[in-house]
């Protein structure tokens, strides 16, 4: 904001200069000179003084930019830990199978830091994954069917977070964006047909 306040007077500046500057100029073309070369000197040093306000104006534009790229490169980042935790949060409870006291007041502190960044697709669609976690770990354990049910939400969920990671960076027809949530379904219905196959032991 200041920067925009300081562009805008140093803009107000030049543009002042300048129309003064002609005028200037104008008058002593016209009038009768006794020195030598005044009206050339009077041009240059005018000349070099709007220079110098147009270079302040391009240095303090140039300078906004790259002060809004840090911003929005720190914002990305932020996000981008923030889905990191959550996936972490989930491979963790995934992993022991089983859930604690301590597991779900981590979960909530996620939902608070995805309130502070995540886009609305993304918040609308973490609030049907809670419904869904909450139904799944009734007993306190996430397995079996808990699990797959709980990956079918989580595709959709991880769409969100694509797309709310990209934003601004690369724009998808519509078209494109149902057909990548389609193959994340078809990735996650593959998976579940995973088994582990025990091995059978060696005849001694």
């Amino acid at each position: 904001m200041k920067l925009n306040n300081k562009n805008l007077i140093l803009t107000i500046l030049a543009i002042i200069l300048t129309i003064s500057s002609y005028f200037l100029i104008r008058e002593l073309y016209y009038l009768n000179n006794d020195f030598p070369y005044s009206q050339e000197i009077v041009a240059v040093f005018l000349g070099t003084i709007v220079t110098i306000l147009i270079t302040a104006i391009l240095l303090n534009k140039q300078t906004e930019v790259e002060l809004l790229k840090e911003e929005n490169l720190k914002l990305f980042e932020f996000k981008a830990d923030i889905y990191n935790e959550l996936f972490k949060y989930l491979e963790d409870v995934f992993m022991k199978q089983d859930l604690t006291d301590s597991d779900i007041i981590k979960l909530k502190l996620i939902n608070q830091k995805l309130a502070t960044i995540a886009s609305k697709d993304v918040l609308s669609i973490f609030g049907k994954f809670i419904d869904i976690f909450n139904d799944a770990s009734q007993d306190n354990k996430i397995v079996g069917k808990d699990v797959d049910e709980i990956f079918d939400i989580l595709s959709e969920l991880s769409n969100a977070i694509r797309y709310d990671l990209l934003e601004g960076k690369h724009i998808e027809k519509e078209s494109e964006k149902n057909a990548i949530l389609k193959q994340i379904r078809i990735n996650t219905d593959h998976l579940k047909n995973l088994k582990m196959i025990p091995l059978k032991k060696k005849d001694k």
